[in-house]
């Protein structure tokens, strides 16, 4: 998971909640992109130069940003618009939580916001609410004078071709049927429906997760960028990079995961209990974009019950793959055994919301 400022820490402990509707089966995975998220990853690429690698400096990473080179080209002459260097602001106050704030909006070129924004996102921007919502507002019109100059619907229209192909490989590949059971039961707890926004144009293996409320109840959405390497063949683009089954599979069981996980422990009983083992806080080798307890916490939860949906579904190997990959989380083996308990009990714990407070509790085992 990138992290292009600290925000996230914040936006992964306390997930957005967007009131809209969204026309789907329960359970049901929907795979589309996003016109806002696009809009914004546009400028966010502009602002992002230390990505764009020659083949020479950076052979991996010139593989995998192939599609955002196109972008960060294409809008090149664009690069001193204010609607960049807003979005740079944007960047520096509330990081990847930039790319959430059209979806508060709808109607570009002529955006209307449809529901408040988040009060969290406000707090990161500016400390009075009422500040905050008025940078939000010119931010987002600035975004909208962008769309007009730089004719981003040309854009779209242009790559329509690699909306479709990057959602047709997300479709193929998506988890298996029993997947969303198996999660839900695990987590004791519904959805009404699975929404993975593609961002094909932004560096390979990064995502991001929020639950959204919509009239119909809760949907989990996850913005997931290229899984790999995409593939030009002449002036036709062949591969997306979403052709890889096992990294949606894992990415949807870690992304998804955050929104059962997150939205219990910003609740104030479990916050405040969570807050009295913030001396258990220690920096992750490799991963310095986690800084405080609370999503250090959230991360170590959706780890292991990373490992315990595979086992769940029969996939024991990529239980094993999972505990390799995250040896680094110190008490990965400690938040399993208590979802051993918790899957143990099921009776007297039927959610893990009713387990929560337990789990907290047995954290003074750490001290």
């Amino acid at each position: 998971m990138l992290t292009i400022r600290p925000f996230l820490s914040l936006l992964t402990t306390a997930l957005c909640c967007l009131f809209f509707s969204v026309k789907a089966q329960p359970g049901q995975i929907i795979v589309e992109a996003d016109p806002g998220v696009e809009l914004v990853n546009a400028l966010v690429v502009q602002n992002s130069p230390e990505f764009i690698k020659d083949s020479l400096a950076d052979p991996y990473l010139y593989r995998t940003t192939r599609l955002m080179r196109i972008s960060y080209e294409y809008f090149a002459s664009f690069r001193s618009h204010p609607a960049v260097k807003k979005t740079q602001w944007m960047t520096d106050k509330i990081g990847t939580g930039v790319y959430l704030l059209p979806l508060f909006y709808e109607g570009f070129p002529r955006p209307r916001r449809h529901t408040p924004v988040s009060s969290e996102i406000l707090q990161a921007i500016h400390p009075d609410p009422d500040s905050a919502r008025q940078f939000v507002e010119d931010y987002i019109h600035t975004l909208a004078g962008f769309y007009q100059n730089a004719d981003f619907a040309a854009f779209q229209h242009r790559y329509q071709s690699v909306y479709e192909l990057a959602v047709s490989q997300v479709k193929q590949n998506l988890p298996p049927a029993n997947f969303i059971p198996v999660m839900e039961a695990y987590y004791g707890t519904r959805k009404s429906a699975y929404r993975i926004i593609v961002n094909p144009f932004f560096k390979a293996e990064w995502g991001m997760a929020w639950q959204v409320l919509s009239r119909r109840g809760p949907i989990a959405n996850q913005i997931a960028s290229p899984m790999g390497e995409q593939l030009i063949t002449g002036n036709r683009i062949t591969d997306t990079g979403y052709n890889n089954a096992a990294a949606i599979r894992n990415l949807s069981v870690h992304e998804f995961g955050h929104t059962f996980v997150n939205t219990l422990t910003v609740l104030p009983v479990f916050a405040t209990a969570l807050a009295v083992h913030k001396s258990l806080f220690k920096p992750i080798a490799g991963q310095a974009q986690y800084t405080d307890w609370e999503t250090s916490f959230n991360e170590h939860l959706v780890r292991a019950g990373e490992v315990r949906i595979a086992l769940a579904l029969g996939l024991p190997r990529v239980a094993a793959q999972l505990r390799e990959q995250n040896e680094a989380w110190m008490y990965l083996s400690f938040f399993e055994k208590q979802l051993s308990v918790y899957e143990a009990n099921r009776k007297r714990y039927p959610t893990l919301k009713s387990y929560m407070g337990q789990l907290i509790d047995s954290l003074s085992a750490l001290h």
